[in-house]
């Protein structure tokens, strides 16, 4: 029993950053109709940011020389984060205006638009993938913890351990949750931001403001990125390709609770996470096939509801 428990409690962890990058995901779905493939690097390079930003200058770090212009720098951790995810939030909010943007202002319609912003997620993967590594090289970095996280810094319950890291990462992950619902539901912009998914010709009509709703989706969502990527690097080591891994995942989790929902992307979070964690163990399947067990759970609901757990469903005027 406490080994089941403490493949849970893993499982829970595994399940908040999952949940995170998805709920990022979620956001910029629900603001621009996109589903941004390079949502996993653009929140690596925020994480290094935040690395930046909390550690002493080093030869061996780059970015330590223009961070020590910073009052107070180094800075404590969670301020670092914080940092990140503004520094993240205006990094998505110029890649709309000055990427994206250009797509739409060509005149491309339809299939022709979406294609063209998914080929030019996939370009950006790879140029951001490209500049992390060049920057800061593939040595694994390690980044100071926000919540206690020494040996005995957990609860034990039925004889397993619920570290304070992953009551941390969801105490964290729920207050994001509910200001971003908070912010879908309950102010103009939220308003802005279903009705320019809905439809944009429409929505501009009424007098939306297209372009800035689409940038502040963008931001919102590289955030929510920035966010996930500092939670991660507090408990593993941040790498150029840390967040592209967990981006399988996190694509899976939004999928199966709803490209739309953000309660749905920690639901999908869990559920994959626990998948991940339970099946491999007690299949005795090898870690590296951990994926298998995410991907079956995907494919057996999207049999039974395609538009996932707490999706709409698309509806088509004929």
């Amino acid at each position: 029993m406490s080994l089941l428990l403490q493949r849970i409690f893993d499982g829970l962890f595994n399940g908040a950053i999952y949940a995170s990058l998805a709920l990022a995901l979620v956001t910029i779905y629900r603001s621009t109709g996109l589903v941004n493939f390079a949502q996993g690097e653009l929140a690596t390079f925020c994480g290094y940011i935040a690395l930046v930003l909390a550690t002493p200058v080093s030869p061996r770090l780059a970015g330590g020389g223009i961070a020590n212009w910073l009052p107070g720098h180094p800075w404590p951790a969670p301020v670092a984060v914080l940092g990140a995810v503004v520094v993240g939030m205006a990094l998505g909010a110029l890649i709309e205006r000055f990427v994206f943007r250009g797509v739409a202002d060509r005149g491309r319609r339809g299939r022709s638009a979406e294609l063209a912003a998914v080929n030019l997620t996939i370009g950006l993967l790879i140029l951001i993938s490209g500049v992390t590594t060049q920057v800061w090289g593939t040595s694994g970095r390690t980044f100071p913890s926000l919540f206690p996280a020494e040996a005995d810094d957990y609860l034990p319950v039925g004889g397993a351990r619920l570290r304070f890291t992953t009551l941390g990462v969801w105490a964290t992950l729920l207050v994001v949750l509910v200001l971003l619902n908070l912010l879908m539901q309950r102010t103009k912009l939220g308003l802005a931001f279903r009705a320019v998914t809905s439809d944009r010709e429409s929505a501009a009509l009424a007098g939306v403001q297209v372009g800035p709703t689409l940038m502040a989706g963008w931001a919102v969502a590289a955030g929510l990125g920035a966010l996930a990527a500092s939670l991660v690097a507090t408990v593993v080591i941040l790498e150029p390709f840390t967040m592209l891994k967990l981006l399988i995942y996190a694509l899976a989790a939004a999928t199966l609770g709803g490209l739309d929902s953000p309660k749905g992307a920690i639901l999908g979070g869990l559920v994959v996470a626990q998948a991940q964690t339970l099946v491999p163990g007690y299949l005795g399947l090898p870690s590296e096939l951990a994926v298998v067990a995410a991907v079956a759970v995907l494919i057996i609901v999207l049999f039974v509801r395609p538009a996932g757990v707490f999706g709409t469903k698309k509806v088509e005027r004929v």
